[in-house]
């Protein structure tokens, strides 16, 4: 008895010059267009899709998908079921990053542990937190899951680096320190160093959402920033202190374009710390500082000044006082000082 699996024929299409192949294997039908208008070429792609198709349902071979293909496939299974611009920073982020060490448009399953571990080592290099590299890495591990749930080829030995965030104690800018790196960054060429540090110090902002910033988001009457948290997926209005709203009306009038605040060469979208500022960070010693230690530094600096955690949380954005806790021992301190001083008194 002889099972016929293939049916193959490549014909045209009244509304296209080029041939298309159409294959039936095992009930099902395939139709693929071969980009050519030679006959010869189009036998040669259907010859070359029936071997694959063949080697696929028959032989039971796992189908090849690109690097490229496979993360779009994953943002567009994840569509509805995560916050949409939360989503689309973190694909933003992985295509970015990934195509520094592996070509987005290879296959797959030829990515491999010695990417990554280049990777993380760049990152680390761009001065950003081990937090920020971890969700890159999640972000890459579900496209890699999703992919094996689809029925891919996967890469072999695979093994995504694990990361240890310490979210307890942090490194921070004493006073002192504060004003060497502003002074320091006034030096630079571009304005936009000096400018950046003082509007996170001011605001406590996340370095992306000052670098998203966009002019309608600024109310320089008011002297507010309505900022919007894509980690925790809310919005924030922030004061600002004067030297801040100084600088934004400064470079309001003087900007070329009016998207945003803090616009890349190209006028568009800044993703990580300018090496210039990565380089005063070496210059001045301030080891174990990255940008995202400016936060840390406000928030620090508020808590011992008699801001409550609470208070503290709702200024930072985060979702809950729990991820406020790394700075509970300066509000205690705080406390103690206060108490002092009050009994002092009386």
């Amino acid at each position: 008895m002889v099972l016929t699996v293939f049916q193959m024929s490549v014909y045209k299409r009244k509304n296209s010059k080029f041939y298309y192949c159409e294959i039936n294997i095992k009930g099902k039908t395939v139709i693929r267009s071969t980009k050519t208008t030679k006959k010869s070429l189009a036998l040669r792609f259907e010859s070359q899709l029936r071997e694959t198709l063949y080697r696929q349902h028959v032989l039971g071979d796992r189908p090849i998908i690109t690097l490229a293909e496979a993360i779009l496939e994953y943002a567009t299974s994840k569509s509805g079921s995560v916050n949409k611009q939360n989503l689309d920073s973190q694909i933003r982020t992985l295509n970015a990053q990934l195509s520094r060490v592996y070509s987005l448009q290879a296959d797959l399953h030829g990515l491999n542990g010695g990417h990554l571990t280049r990777l993380v080592s760049l990152r680390r290099k761009d001065g950003v937190t081990e937090g920020t590299i971890r969700l890159m890495l999640t972000t890459l591990k579900g496209v890699v899951n999703w992919s094996k749930l689809a029925g891919y080829l996967q890469p072999e030995n695979l093994v995504i680096p694990k990361l240890r965030v310490n979210n307890q104690r942090t490194r921070t800018l004493s006073n002192q320190e504060e004003v060497q790196l502003l002074e320091r960054l006034k030096l630079n060429k571009n304005p936009d160093d000096y400018d950046l540090v003082v509007l996170l110090l001011d605001t406590a902002a996340r370095l992306n959402e000052i670098q998203q910033l966009h002019w309608e988001s600024v109310d320089l009457e008011a002297a507010e920033l309505h900022l919007w948290r894509t980690k925790t997926n809310t919005a924030s209005v922030l004061k600002l202190t004067e030297r801040s709203l100084n600088i934004l009306k400064r470079r309001y009038e003087s900007s070329s374009q009016k998207k945003f605040v803090f616009p890349s060469k190209k006028g568009g979208l800044r993703r990580t710390t300018p090496k210039s500022i990565q380089n005063v960070y070496k210059e001045l010693g301030l080891e174990g500082f990255c940008t995202h230690s400016i936060r840390h530094s406000t928030a620090s600096k508020l808590v011992k000044s008699g801001m409550s955690l609470f208070a503290v949380s709702k200024l930072l954005g985060h979702s809950n006082i729990s991820m406020s806790q790394r700075y509970s021992h300066l509000e205690q301190q705080a406390i103690a000082n206060q108490a002092v001083e009050i009994l002092n008194n009386n």
